[in-house]
């Protein structure tokens, strides 16, 4: 193995791609209305990592922010408020998997959508994904993709696997 090859398996490895539930999770607030502060959570979950959202993931929130109202406005546009402002990484997803994907869109709900695309881009590029929906959790985990995710007020890692 090369050398540039071995540093890009390696920096693939330290990937964390950030879910978009995770980052509007300071002003949606999840069901227990919690404090939580997204600078914290980040800095905890990094460890060395890069931290970097899909494009797919930005025109996710895009879209929820020009459809949306109340509450749910408000989370998506302090997302991409705090992408921009924390210079978090944009990776550009694979055309063939969004492609792929669409084509079964029909069957697909808009954020399924999302969610698959940011499955098989965590399983392509061999990363972590932190994120605070459940269902999507789950499908990490079948794909055998690392996960982190809350619970209470704490952050678990579960590495891929049923």
């Amino acid at each position: 193995m090369s050398g540039a090859n071995k540093e890009d398996k390696i920096a693939r490895r330290r990937l964390l791609l950030i879910d978009s539930s995770f980052l509007m999770l300071p002003v949606s607030g999840g069901k227990k209305r919690r404090p939580f502060n997204i600078e914290d959570a980040l800095f905890q979950l990094s460890e060395g990592r890069t931290l970097a959202v899909l494009d797919t993931t930005i025109e996710e929130l895009e879209f929820l922010s020009r459809r949306k109202k109340g509450k749910k406005k408000l989370a998506a546009d302090f997302a991409l408020e705090f992408i921009r402002k924390s210079r978090i990484k944009v990776i550009k997803s694979d055309e063939r998997i969004v492609n792929e994907i669409k084509m079964q869109a029909e069957k697909m709900k808009g954020w399924e959508i999302h969610d698959e695309i940011l499955a098989r881009m965590a399983k392509k590029l061999n990363a972590a994904v932190a994120t605070t929906d459940l269902e999507l959790m789950h499908r990490l985990r079948e794909m055998g993709v690392p996960v982190y995710y809350l619970r209470g007020r704490k952050w678990i890692f579960v590495s891929g696997g049923p």
